[in-house]
């Protein structure tokens, strides 16, 4: 089995402790705007127990320089989503490529925290927990994984250099370049809070209680309901909830919800056979507030936070 070497592993982990992402906030709180960094991935910057898994003969390519790398991050402050698309290109390609060709691997990092400092030079840290993996990288599905990412730059816009650049996957793999290329906003207005759909996205733990009203008594009887689902960003929940209604249990029940968010971050939850939920969702979409709107015979209100 293969190891894969890394240059200067511990000064770039004591950058990346908890310690060391507390004192980089010391520019009064600031975030990042968006950004987008391209950098080319060579073997000496990686560091894994193990090879990535890669059909042989782009793994012998990558070993011997006639076939690159490239990783591409694109960073989107109003939602603190991070993309991440990894790809293959002919030794000594250009940087930037010009059209990234169908990625070896792509996923999504939500971002929960992010620091700038100028001590003792210009960088960013951020971190967060991997919420895709649609395409798997080489070292497997990462979906969950925690993933820290920091880098220097230099001058802003366009024309943005940057170094050096690290990215680990905890407990997976670390990579390390000197240099990349690409474009970086430190604009306040770049990081808006703006809502969308997309806000939305990943697992959670939601709780709802109330009452129901039973429609031959006029009664009501306490409804209470747990679980988890899954947001897929586009609009579809699958749930997967246990509780009583009625003075009835349930366990397990599973069903879609179709939802919607507008950008002041409030929206609705529509469940099979038509009962409305209205819906509002923090800014970073850690957590919401939910409120049975329809039928009104279903007094009842919830929570849910991000896994």
């Amino acid at each position: 089995m293969n190891k894969f070497a890394f240059v200067a592993p511990v000064a770039v982990l004591v950058l990346l402790s908890p310690l060391g992402l507390a004192q980089d906030n010391q520019n009064g709180g600031n975030a990042p705007g968006d950004f987008v960094i391209e950098r080319i991935l060579r073997p000496t910057g990686i560091l894994s127990p193990s090879a990535p898994n890669l059909p042989p003969d782009v793994l012998a390519g990558f070993l011997n320089g006639s076939l690159e790398i490239h990783q591409l991050f694109k960073y989107d402050s109003a939602q603190r989503t991070l993309d991440q698309i990894g790809f293959i290109v002919p030794g000594k390609s250009p940087l930037p490529f010009p059209t990234p060709v169908p990625a070896v691997d792509h996923y999504v990092i939500h971002v929960d925290t992010a620091s700038i400092t100028s001590q003792p030079g210009a960088s960013i840290v951020m971190t967060g927990r991997v919420i895709s993996n649609d395409a798997p990288t080489p070292f497997g599905d990462i979906t969950g994984a925690i993933v820290t990412l920091s880098f220097g730059y230099q001058g802003a816009g366009a024309q943005t250099r940057f170094g050096p650049i690290y990215e680990a996957v905890s407990p997976l793999y670390g990579l390390y370049t000197d240099t990349g290329v690409g474009m970086l906003s430190l604009t306040p207005a770049a990081q808006a809070n703006a809502c969308s759909t997309a806000t939305l996205s990943g697992a959670y733990m939601f709780q709802i209680q109330g009452s129901v009203q039973s429609s031959a008594t006029g009664a009501y009887t306490p409804f209470v309901d747990s679980g988890r689902f899954v947001a897929d960003g586009n609009g579809t929940l699958s749930v997967v909830d246990s509780g009583n209604l009625v003075g009835k249990n349930f366990t397990d029940r599973a069903f879609p919800i179709t939802y919607t968010i507008d950008q002041n971050c409030s929206g609705t939850l529509t469940l099979p056979g038509g009962a409305t939920m209205g819906l509002v969702v923090s800014k970073d979409g850690e957590r919401m507030n939910m409120v049975f709107t329809s039928p009104s015979s279903t007094p009842a209100m919830g929570t849910g936070r991000r896994q």
